[in-house]
């Protein structure tokens, strides 16, 4: 399934490049609604992010993402976080920075990390209403983990400082 769904965006990129560079017009507006896809990222991304343009360089960010395994790996995975972004070029090619915190629980709450991270990347536009990005996370993530086997319980606590997330994603603008 997943194959499918990037071969369809694939096609909608290749269609899309002589429609996006007849238009010099973009999305990046005060008031425009965005949500954001990702295609391939560096860690296990669920999420769906949401963009609304305060002003028309500047984005709040906010993302929901939900899971539920089943099988042998039954258990929840949810996540929530919230962010910023600004422009720097407000351009069919845009650079950005900007930063962001998040929160999930994973593999039926054996899992919690809590990341605050800041970003840097670039939106180019295709057509008015859609994006391919590219986009680097620096940051901090601090992940707790506890097991159980049989009347033992095992925490385990680790933190990170580094790169967080490289990506590459789809945006698509209302």
């Amino acid at each position: 399934m997943k194959k499918v769904v990037i071969v369809v965006v694939a096609m909608a990129m290749v269609m899309g490049i002589g429609i996006g560079s007849a238009s010099a017009a973009n999305s990046l507006q005060k008031g425009t609604i965005g949500f954001n896809i990702n295609a391939v990222n560096s860690s296990d991304s669920f999420v769906i992010t949401g963009k609304y343009f305060i002003l028309r360089d500047l984005a709040v960010l906010a993302g929901f993402g939900f899971g539920a395994k089943g099988g042998d790996a039954k258990g929840t995975d949810i996540g929530i976080g919230g962010g910023v972004r600004k422009y720097l070029k407000i351009d069919d090619f845009a650079p950005f920075a900007g930063g962001s915190i998040f929160y999930s629980k994973t593999r039926d709450g054996d899992q919690k990390d809590m990341s605050i991270m800041g970003e840097f990347g670039a939106e180019y536009f295709l057509h008015k209403q859609f994006s391919v990005e590219g986009s680097v996370g620096f940051g901090y993530t601090s992940s707790e983990t506890e097991t159980t086997a049989g009347a033992v319980t095992t925490k385990y606590k680790e933190t990170t400082i580094g790169t967080q997330r490289a990506a590459i994603s789809f945006n698509f603008y209302f």
